[in-house]
């Protein structure tokens, strides 16, 4: 069993690796996706992992548009590294549609997975926008 910092790895590593294919004009299913990065079946995958991914896949558009709203002028969504795009995604994703997080838990995990893959102060542009948002 995954502790709750693992899951949220994975479900945001998960996201990442859908808009990495997306992005790149691969079509590899939410569900081999989830497999290759839990590392088992998706029948074995919990359903809170699977539930975030999915309903954070599935609001890609609206949450996109939350995010853009959000950003400054200068920043269009397009132009962010996938990453901070798969932490915001899954963040906002999990908080508004699955919900079973408070709100700064959810910033200090998407804070701590930015610390983990992101440049050195790229966190704060994490925080900075689900501050906004959430």
């Amino acid at each position: 069993m995954l502790s709750r910092n693992q899951s949220q790895e994975k479900i945001m590593s998960s996201v990442y690796l859908y808009l990495f294919n997306q992005k790149n004009n691969n079509s590899l299913d939410v569900k081999s996706i989830m497999e290759g990065v839990f590392e088992c079946e998706f029948s074995s995958i919990d359903t809170y992992s699977k539930e975030c991914v999915i309903k954070s896949l599935l609001n890609q558009e609206e949450i996109d548009h939350l995010i853009e709203d959000n950003l400054s002028e200068k920043i269009k969504l397009h132009r962010i590294n996938i990453v901070a795009h798969a932490i915001l995604l899954s963040s906002i994703g999990q908080y508004k549609y699955v919900g079973e997080i408070h709100k700064s838990e959810m910033i200090n995990v998407a804070v701590e997975l930015a610390k983990k893959y992101l440049d050195d102060n790229e966190f704060k542009f994490i925080n900075a926008v689900l501050d906004k948002i959430l």
